[in-house]
């Protein structure tokens, strides 16, 4: 079951479509980011964490203009999130096979998040003038508009380009410095020949090879099996593959540039975006998991639910196709499962709620 109960915006920092600026105070906004705006079981949540929610990058900048009331709102779902990876730590989660799995394999995309924080940190400039204006331009073309989502699309109008910038040359220069490079006599074999062997190389990155076999594995999962036409099968699709290999490349040369600029174990950016993955994994685990394990929905539910939309499809002068008919019922079940799944997400959250300490700091909030 996947619940969505959490309704934040986590930050995604790698080469993400998301990230926006935010509004610059002068010397004082790299100060107060680090300050605690609230506590769970004493654990801190920093002014940078509540400012990403609103998609700030690494909490840089504050967004003044969104209402006290707003903040607050978001800080509740960071506590949320505290509350439930508190939870999975006392039950042991992060100590399971599937946690440590998940953590592995997410090792390349810790480090080029990090990687992807730290230039940001250093090359994103946003002012105050700027955003004001762009608020106000949000204004008058959007009348009724709140100021929170003024705010959010001001500093995503302003910042994009400049972060695509950034991204771009980020890119640019680990491919550069890693020697990163596709072969293309290697890909034309595609789709041209019947079968080209797993151990072709079609790229490198420094001494390490991406193997026709590696970007097989990628694809795998997409195509019918058994299936061998260039339609069905996309390993033989040379567009496909083409595209999963510039990927692939993209994401082997920014994490081995990553080590290059200091994104190593044990480095502050490295143990930062670390931490910010468990909590995301153990979140999404003690929901999908430990709060929402039990939630059933019977056959006898989906039918009566299946009775009702079929009962106002027919009043409007129309019938449910045979062929369609499991489909609903299939699209049914999962609604009424998500449906319930975040009930008891949200009654579990209420259970941890009451045995938990939490404090917030009502009076940093403006400055957030």
């Amino acid at each position: 079951m996947n619940v969505k109960r959490l309704q934040r915006k986590f930050p995604i920092l790698l080469l993400a479509a998301g990230i926006a600026g935010g509004m610059f105070v002068a010397g004082c906004s790299g100060n107060v980011r680090q300050e605690t705006v609230a506590t769970v079981n004493g654990d801190p949540i920093k002014v940078s964490e509540l400012r990403e929610y609103f998609g700030v990058p690494a909490g840089m900048f504050a967004v003044a203009e969104i209402p006290v009331e707003k903040k607050k709102e978001a800080l509740d779902q960071l506590v949320v999130a505290r509350l439930l990876v508190q939870d999975g730590r006392s039950r042991g989660i992060d100590n399971t096979a599937e946690f440590k799995a998940i953590l592995e394999r997410d090792d390349r995309m810790v480090r080029i998040k990090a990687l992807v924080r730290k230039e940001i940190e250093g090359k994103l400039k946003v002012t105050d003038e700027e955003i004001k204006a762009e608020i106000d331009k949000v204004k008058k073309t959007q009348r009724g508009i709140s100021d929170t989502d003024a705010v959010t699309r001001a500093v995503k109008s302003v910042s994009g380009s400049r972060v695509q910038k950034i991204r771009e040359d980020l890119i640019a220069a680990a491919r550069k410095e890693t020697g990163a490079a596709v072969d293309p006599k290697a890909v034309a074999r595609i789709g041209q020949e019947e079968n080209v062997p797993d151990n072709v190389v079609l790229a490198s990155v420094g001494d390490e090879k991406i193997l026709y076999g590696d970007v097989r594995k990628i694809l795998d999962g997409y195509g019918q099996p058994g299936a061998r036409g260039e339609r069905s099968d996309p390993s033989r699709n040379r567009g496909m593959v083409s595209n999963a290999l510039e990927r692939e490349l993209t994401i082997r040369s920014l994490a081995a540039y990553a080590k290059k600029q200091g994104i190593v174990d044990g480095s502050e950016g490295y143990k930062a975006m670390r931490q910010e993955t468990e909590r995301s994994v153990l979140r999404g685990m003690v929901a999908d998991n430990v709060a929402a394990k039990n939630v059933v929905i019977t056959d006898r539910e989906i039918e009566a639910a299946y009775a009702q939309n079929a009962a106002i499809i027919e009043k409007n002068g129309q019938k449910v196709p045979p062929a369609m008919v499991p489909v609903l019922k299939e699209r049914i079940r999962a609604s009424l499962l998500n449906e319930r799944g975040k009930m008891a997400v949200d009654a579990y959250i209420d259970e941890l709620r009451k045995k938990a300490k939490i404090t917030v700091n009502d009076g940093i909030l403006p400055k957030v």
